[in-house]
């Protein structure tokens, strides 16, 4: 979902450069990335490598800049493959760092989470970046959470014993037209069904409280980190406007889709992916003071969501 739209920004500033940048894609499955990105397959600005970041970096030259994004990211995901969640944030950071570093790379950032901060005590209304939580270390499903914390340690210890340049963005709860047709959050699925045009599930009772953004507003910051940000500090990423339950998330998708909301009982997997947490509001202000701001209110990126997805239903 953010590597894609990434990928999507770039390849758009491309198109109006003189000197374009050299864009490299990674992921495990070319038959995925081929179809998403068919549109500049063929470019010369564009080149893919397929393996699991897991593994050491197969060599593809100099590169400037490191965007690591390699993660599982939605409740099921979690639940099938946690060994597979944990490492590629353990070891997919790793690798990354090791290729950066043999291969003049200016600065690397790391893609974490606002789940890093754990369970709160009733005390916090929101996170700051020096905010940290207790995490359930008997539940596999902090192999999400607790990889990204350790990735975060292995960018200081990089930093400190290697000099490597590393900036850190957590980002809330990401919503958009590039999430995948797998992706297993409530919110994408709420989007989903909106297009589709079948009633939107609320598989709870919705009072979960949530910061959010809209995916473009998030790669807008992104790249404000990557220019702007501190080697070595994290930046929280959210939307004051998009700040909401996830009843008020369905409820505003079913307004804006002339659909309703309907409640639903979770599947067993499903459950086992969720998260405990009540209320996960992040404070974005350490971000804004380098120069970020978002565009998107939360119906405002449910909007232009779902029209872009209808678009795409009916170009197949």
């Amino acid at each position: 979902m953010v590597g894609s739209c990434l990928i999507d920004a770039l390849a758009l500033w491309n198109t109006a450069q003189n000197t374009p940048c050299r864009i490299i894609a990674l992921s495990r499955s070319e038959d995925r990335a081929k179809e998403r990105f068919s549109c500049i397959w063929k470019e010369p600005t564009f080149s893919f490598l397929a393996q699991d970041i897991s593994e050491p970096v197969q060599e593809f030259g100099e590169v400037s800049y490191i965007f690591h994004g390699a993660s599982n990211a939605d409740p099921i995901q979690y639940a099938l493959h946690p060994t597979d969640t944990f490492f590629s944030n353990i070891l997919g950071t790793k690798n990354l760092l090791d290729y950066g570093l043999n291969h003049g790379a200016k600065r690397l950032l790391l893609i974490s989470s606002g789940e890093i901060y754990g369970h709160p005590s009733s005390m916090e209304t929101s996170f700051s970046e020096d905010y940290c939580g207790p995490l359930d270390l008997t539940n596999p499903r902090s192999c999400y959470p607790e990889g990204k914390r350790a990735a975060e340690v292995l960018c200081q210890i990089y930093r400190q014993e290697f000099d490597a340049n590393v900036v850190i963005a957590r980002p809330c709860h990401l919503f958009g037209p590039t999430m995948t047709t797998r992706d297993s959050r409530a919110v994408s699925e709420f989007l989903r069904a909106a297009v589709s045009g079948s009633p939107i599930k609320l598989k709870s009772t919705g009072q979960v409280e949530r910061s959010h953004c809209y995916i473009v507003d998030a790669i807008k910051a992104l790249l404000t980190i990557l220019k702007l940000g501190e080697s070595g500090q994290a930046y929280n990423i959210a939307s004051p406007g998009c700040q909401a339950t996830i009843r008020c998330f369905a409820e505003t998708t079913a307004e804006v889709a002339g659909s309703q909301v309907v409640i639903s009982t979770p599947t067993s997997l499903e459950a086992r992916g969720y998260s405990t947490v009540k209320r996960t509001i992040l404070d974005c202000q350490k971000l804004q003071n380098i120069g970020w701001e978002s565009h998107y209110t939360l119906k405002e990126g449910i909007q232009e969501t779902l029209q872009i997805l209808s678009e795409l239903d009916r170009a197949k």
